[in-house]
């Protein structure tokens, strides 16, 4: 099991952040863009299972990402969350104020 959390971070630039928080029983994740199923970041978990991945600016307008993690051991099964959302610069300076 996994979740998004918000990311406390301010950036300056026009992309989105999507801070993630994952089961330390996964070992792989993968990024997609809901769509069309193009790979937006892969790669292994963190022992500590918190993780900060940068996305195209599009990701933080529309809930157009999907989210899966994978156990390579074979003991649990894949998990996905879909319609997942970066966070914005400006979003993140709206929930400041």
């Amino acid at each position: 099991m996994f979740k998004v959390i918000a990311s406390k971070q301010k950036l300056k630039s026009p992309i989105g952040q999507l801070q993630l928080d994952i089961d330390t029983n996964a070992t792989r994740i993968a990024v997609q863009n809901r769509l069309t199923l193009k790979a937006i970041w892969q790669g292994a978990i963190p022992n500590n299972g918190q993780m900060t991945i940068i996305t195209p600016e599009q990701y933080g307008i529309e809930p157009d990402l999907m989210v899966t993690i994978f156990d390579d051991s074979g003991e649990f099964n894949a998990e996905t969350v879909d319609r997942v959302q970066a966070k914005l610069p400006s979003q993140e300076q709206e929930s400041a104020e």
